[in-house]
C-alpha cells in the first residue's frame, strides 16, 4: 500500500524575493531574487493566496471528506497560511499519486471557492509536490515530529476529533 506525503502550496505563497530563496523547476533551490519576484507580480494571474484559519479549517475537513468518499485513508492533515500536507494511502493499485494529488486539489479549490463565493480563483500552486514514505521509521517521522510541529489547523487518524489549533 503506498503512502505518499501531499503538499499543495498556496498561490503565489513562496516568491522569489523569500529569505531562503526559491525553487524553479529545472533549476532547484535559487538564491532570493528581486527582479524575478518582480517579474512573477507581472506575471501573475490572480491574487496572492494565503489560507487563514477559517480556510485552513475548510482544507482539513475536505480532505478529510474527500478521503473518507474514496476509501483513502487519511493518516494526518496540517495547514499553514501557506500550504497543506496530506498524508495519505489508498489499497487500489491503479491508482497513482498524481490523481490523488490532483483529486484533492480539484475539490479542495471548489470548496474554497464554495465558502468564499469566488469564481475563477486560483488557490494552488500549479504543480504540488509528493514525498513517497520509504519506511516505517519514515512514517514514524512524519506522524510523531514533522507534522504535529505545523502550527495551522489539523487533524490526526490517531485523534478521536480534530485538533484544532489556535
Amino acid at each position: 500500500m503506498p503512502v505518499y506525503l501531499l503538499t499543495l502550496h498556496a498561490y503565489r505563497s513562496w516568491r522569489p524575493d523569500h529569505p531562503r530563496g526559491y525553487v524553479r523547476q529545472g533549476k532547484g533551490i535559487l538564491p532570493p531574487d528581486a527582479e524575478m519576484a518582480a517579474q512573477y507580480d507581472r506575471n501573475a494571474t490572480h491574487p496572492q493566496v494565503t489560507f487563514d484559519k477559517e480556510l485552513q479549517q475548510i482544507l482539513v475537513d475536505g480532505t478529510c471528506d474527500i478521503c473518507d468518499r474514496r476509501d483513502w485513508r487519511l493518516h494526518y492533515v496540517t495547514t499553514e497560511p501557506t500550504h497543506i500536507h496530506a498524508l495519505v494511502s489508498w489499497l487500489d493499485d491503479t491508482l497513482d499519486w498524481k490523481f490523488v494529488h490532483d483529486t484533492i486539489k480539484r475539490l479542495l479549490g471548489m470548496m474554497l471557492a464554495q465558502h468564499t463565493q469566488t469564481k475563477g480563483q486560483k488557490w494552488f500552486v500549479r504543480k504540488g509536490s509528493r514525498k513517497r514514505v520509504r519506511d516505517q521509521a519514515h512514517y514514524d517521522y512524519l506522524m510523531n515530529e514533522y507534522l504535529p510541529k505545523h502550527s495551522g489547523r489539523r487533524w490526526s487518524e490517531r485523534a478521536a476529533d480534530c485538533i484544532r489549533s489556535q
